[in-house]
């Protein structure tokens, strides 16, 4: 086996392993907004659009206030 076969997985697990763990904030944080009955653009990054959002359509279209 090559080493840089195991690097090449390596990194992909990392990277996997990195987003599953953004995954625990955003996946509740999505489903309080879908509660709400707003539809955020997508799971990955919803904790940060529930935390700065102002306005519902800034949840919907994922543009945020600058802070």
């Amino acid at each position: 086996m090559a080493t840089n076969s195991t690097t090449s997985r390596g990194s992909k697990v990392a990277e996997h392993n990195t987003t599953e763990q953004g995954w625990k904030k955003d996946m509740p944080a999505y489903k309080r907004l879908r509660a709400n009955g707003l539809q955020p653009k997508r799971v990955d990054g919803a904790a940060e659009v529930e935390r700065r959002a102002q306005e519902p359509w800034q949840v919907e279209t994922g543009i945020l206030p600058n802070t």
